[in-house]
């Protein structure tokens, strides 16, 4: 592959990751169904890149993507944002593969990503989304769901910023500087396999007022129109579009088709999607898509048509049987923003054949509740503003709701805490203080730190104004720093759970070596040469680090060990000491963690024991006449053979 087009691969599957460039993929053509219009007008003539026909789809996995576009009051132009998070066992993947487009280039392919190959994402990116297609069109008029000419979004190459986070983490232990010819003098490179997670941004350039645009809709949104996007091989993402501020706009159908691929596979799993009127009126639509990228044959497109004509009848939204009762307290953990419902539970507390959002009204300044793309519930707490009290009513999309019909609910911060580590570091205690929203309430917390988590331990009452004293186990916690995740319940409260960083930080604990002994009591079994010991035994750390072993003997380092698990052998070989001509076969083993923490034993090693025949004596010397010559032949045919095991061993 040509240099440039390796570049502009490497830059096409990143920005893909953002879920922008799907359409022109080999894997994914143009569709009947599709808008096939979806055509590649945002390509613009003159760049030297050429980002067609790849997608991140066809070689790397993401654990969730978001993009939001704001369509500008304009009609014809939009704010894009789009973030994508690669977590975990995925990074590495995406870190190899990046590495892999540079096959052929310096520091290319060599299982190291570098910043070299980070800043050449950065400089060409604006270029290469540019040529790309934003999968998003729209029609006006009657419902279409393809077969007609569509007004497709393009990408704008001057309003076009991309960042990303953590692709080369800074201060990684392995980070190196970079080996390869012209690399910049700066440049840092890590193994592929780190697991640090990443992040992939898109947004609107500095000083721009937009990225995206598209032929400006002849009645601006007031006639009928439909929204299009293509949604193949797009997994576990997340489409939020906010449309100006336009009296009585609603969606009143949606639809998803498929190529109906021979086996059998469909697009059925697509959900409608939800929507809400923000404060000023405007409408924001979220469209959830979940697609298995096992599934190359199927091709999905979505579908969304718009009005603004009143619907012939409108009800009211009414509360269900599982709706909080008034005067029911919402837990906080004081200020900030956090969540009180998940989707699952609140989208059933009240039902509306149009969807409902939930509108309150607080006695206290700066409290307010809204949805993220999930449509879970958030409250956003102020300073210094510990309870508040908030009227709530179930309202439709087109503002009907019954004014008679509220809920009243307490927010307001349960407790606050404060930890500490014990003595011995294998723990820490929390001290946990009531503020009163209830009486009494039960307290849990584990120990937290990634997607790690400690054990389970004690639940405690905590009532009144008495400090309650939780002990919290590190088990399955790393050396570093950590946080806790806590769970709380009440009468009459909703149930709690919310991750506290409180500052702790595990120490790190050393190895612990354990040295076997065989049948006959000894720490090593000799071979047939007597020129050769092995020794095994377990090794552990208490902080579930990898560990690495290493045994000095006779003034030099071995490191030959075989670790499975716990379990630990090596065979060492004594033709260093008898070159040197030394007889003391004591071995000092060395077990280092992850974190740099050591255990050093001293491990006694027996001689080999030599079986001595009788040796008759030569003529004229007597029984018991000292023998020095056959003595010295024996030496020197021990060192014989260690220098044979010693250039068999080099070869």
């Amino acid at each position: 592959m040509p240099r440039s087009h390796q570049l502009a691969a490497l830059t096409s599957l990143c920005l893909a990751l953002v879920m922008l460039s799907v359409v022109m993929s080999p894997l994914i053509t143009s569709l009947e169904s599709t808008p096939e219009s979806l055509p590649t007008e945002g390509r613009q003539d003159g760049l030297d890149v050429d980002c067609s026909g790849y997608s991140f789809e066809d070689l790397f996995e993401y654990d969730f993507a978001l993009f939001e576009l704001a369509i500008l009051d304009d009609w014809a132009t939009g704010d894009m944002y789009a973030n994508a998070w690669v977590n975990g066992s995925n990074s590495p993947i995406v870190r190899d593969n990046l590495d892999g487009l540079f096959e052929g280039l310096p520091g290319g392919d060599n299982d190291w990503i570098s910043t070299d190959e980070r800043d050449a994402v950065r400089s060409i990116g604006p270029k290469c989304i540019a040529d790309m297609d934003t999968r998003l069109g729209l029609r006006e008029g009657i419902p279409h769901s393809g077969g007609v000419d569509w007004n497709d979004f393009e990408f704008v190459e001057d309003g076009i910023g991309l960042d990303e986070v953590n692709l080369v983490p800074e201060n990684h232990p392995d980070a190196r500087s970079c080996t390869n010819f012209g690399a910049a003098a700066d440049c840092k490179e890590v193994p592929t396999s780190t697991t640090d997670d990443m992040e992939i941004a898109l947004e609107v350039a500095a000083g721009q007022t937009n990225n995206v645009r598209w032929d400006q809709l002849p009645n601006s949104g007031v006639s009928n129109f439909t929204l299009a996007m293509n949604i193949t091989n797009m997994s576990n993402a997340a489409l939020r579009v906010t449309f100006p501020v336009l009296q009585g706009l609603r969606l009143y159908d949606f639809r998803v088709t498929d190529n109906a691929p021979g086996n059998g596979q469909t697009c059925d799993h697509i959900n409608e999607p939800s929507f809400s009127y923000l404060g000023d009126g405007s409408l924001q639509l979220t469209q959830l898509v979940a697609f298995d990228r096992t599934q190359w044959d199927l091709q999905c497109n979505m579908f969304m048509d718009f009005t603004t004509q009143e619907p012939a009848t409108n009800d009211v939204p009414a509360w269900t049987s599982s709706v909080p009762a008034n005067g029911t307290k919402v837990p906080t953990s004081g200020e900030g923003t956090w969540l009180f419902a998940t989707a699952d539970i609140g989208n059933g507390w009240a039902t509306d054949e149009n969807g409902w959002s939930l509108q309150c009204t607080f006695d206290e300044a700066g409290w307010s509740v809204s949805n993220n793309v999930l449509g879970d519930f958030f409250v956003k707490q102020p300073a210094n503003s510990p309870m508040a009290t908030a009227t709530c009513h179930a309202v439709d999309p087109l503002g009907a709701t019954d004014e008679n019909d509220s809920r009243t609910w307490v927010f307001g911060t349960l407790f606050t805490a404060t930890a500490a580590l014990n003595e011995d570091g294998s723990g820490a205690v929390m001290s946990i203080t009531s503020t009163g929203l209830v009486d009494e309430f039960l307290f849990s917390a584990r120990a937290v730190q990634g997607e790690s988590m400690g054990g389970a331990g004690e639940t405690v009452t905590i009532s009144g104004s008495a400090v309650g004293e939780l002990n919290v186990g590190l088990d399955n916690i790393r050396p570093g720093t950590f946080g806790f995740k806590t769970e709380a319940q009440a009468a009459n409260m909703l149930d709690f759970t919310s991750d506290f960083d409180l500052g702790l930080v595990k120490p790190n604990t050393p190895p612990v070596i354990q040295v076997a002994t065989n049948f006959n009591g000894e720490n090593a079994t000799w071979d047939e040469s007597q020129l050769q010991f092995s020794m095994y035994g377990l090794v552990s750390d208490a902080d579930l680090e990898a560990v690495t072993m290493r045994l000095t003997i006779c003034g030099s380092d071995y490191q030959g060990f075989t670790i499975d698990g716990i379990n630990w052998n090596v065979d060492v070989s004594t033709a260093i000491c008898m070159a040197n001509g030394l007889s003391d076969y004591d071995v000092v083993i060395t077990a280092t963690d992850e974190s740099g923490a050591s255990t050093q034993v001293v491990v006694g090693i027996v001689s080999p024991t030599v079986d001595e025949a009788p040796v008759a004596p030569a003529p004229g010397i007597e029984d018991d006449a000292a023998l020095p010559a056959t003595s010295l032949l024996a030496v020197l045919g021990m060192l014989g053979a260690a220098v044979l095991v010693r250039k068999e061993r080099e070869a």
